[in-house]
């Protein structure tokens, strides 16, 4: 589904939520779209979960509006969750009872009746791929499909907004890889996704846009190219070799690489990864340098920036207190 830029399913203004002494939230501004995938990215305590229960009425805002399909979600929160899914970060469901079971509870919730229920069950059954699990005890299922079963749940009263709180949060590469697949499913039939993660790649590769959180605060909002785009940040250079590099080559190349600033380091006693701004005239360096140390380069691979740098050049800078270092500095932000 193409993304209606012209249709605003959610609004937050001037969020803040406090606890205590402790500011969780310190008036974050956002809209969302209707059939966006909007990330949201952050480290551990950067406000994300605050964030997504606020927006489905579970948390009550110390000050700020927030507005979901045009319903106040602080006047009116039961309202909201009746025409949203919430997944949380850990499961939900009764681990004794039958999937069909577990999910004819949440239906009732919603003061579906049972024929309502069947008829909406077929539907999210095909679409997740759990028919031939329903009879099933949920406490007996995969992390994989509990997690299926839990998005089941949060699909069961056919919602417009899905809210996700670490999704892939614990399961293992195939099952966060077919999570993924599912995701991009429900978009494609018109639902709009609010994604929360500490997980880069997992959220720049499927969202939309990306508004990135640290400590209560909006660091970034826009599209993930155009984080890439700001920070300029290197491309990394990997060199196999045909014998076993020591610590005197790579002290070699960082002197003579000819670039400023250029971090040689050791994946493998095989391998030399360097980041640089000249990945072309890095590889030609490098392949003097290393025949001048009795060695040889079989292969070489130019890579982009990872998302993991993305996240390291904006953070650590914050956390350190350098704020020099941050290319957001003139937000005041690290004041």
């Amino acid at each position: 589904m193409v993304v209606n830029y012209s249709l605003k399913t959610v609004i937050v203004d001037n969020l803040v939520k406090k606890y205590g002494k402790v500011i969780a939230l310190k008036g974050i501004s956002f809209e969302i779209y209707r059939g966006e995938v909007f990330g949201l990215l952050g480290p551990n305590g950067a406000g994300k979960t605050t964030t997504i229960r606020a927006i489905s009425g579970a948390l009550k805002p110390t000050s700020g509006k927030i507005f979901v399909l045009g319903i106040d979600v602080i006047k009116e929160p039961l309202k909201v969750k009746k025409r949203i899914g919430v997944v949380p970060e850990l499961p939900s469901m009764y681990p004794e009872l039958s999937v069909r079971d577990n999910l004819y509870i949440m239906a009732r919730f919603y003061d579906m009746s049972r024929d309502e229920f069947h008829e909406r069950l077929e539907i999210i059954s095909e679409q997740l791929g759990i028919k031939h699990i329903l009879g099933i005890k949920y406490g007996h299922l995969s992390k994989g499909y509990k997690r299926r079963v839990d998005i089941a749940a949060s699909l069961i009263h056919d919602p417009e907004i899905i809210l996700l709180d670490e999704p892939t949060s614990g399961l293992d590469v195939f099952a966060a890889n077919n999570l993924r697949k599912l995701l991009r499913k429900l978009v494609s039939i018109g639902k709009t996704i609010v994604l929360s993660s500490h997980y880069i790649d997992e959220v720049m590769e499927l969202s939309n846009r990306v508004l990135l959180l640290y400590n209560g605060v909006k660091l970034f909002l826009d599209k993930p190219i155009n984080l890439r785009k700001i920070l300029k940040l290197k491309k990394k250079v990997k060199l196999y070799l045909a014998k076993p590099a020591d610590r005197s080559l790579l002290i070699m190349l960082e002197k003579n690489i000819g670039c400023e600033d250029c971090r040689v380091e050791l994946e493998d006693e095989r391998v030399i990864v360097i980041d640089t701004d000249k990945p072309l005239e890095t590889v030609t360096l490098a392949k003097q340098v290393v025949e001048e140390n009795n060695n040889k380069i079989i292969d070489a691979d130019i890579l982009p920036p990872s998302w993991e740098d993305v996240f390291i050049k904006y953070i650590e800078p914050l956390e350190k207190r350098e704020c020099g270092q941050c290319p957001l500095a003139s937000t005041g932000v690290c004041g």
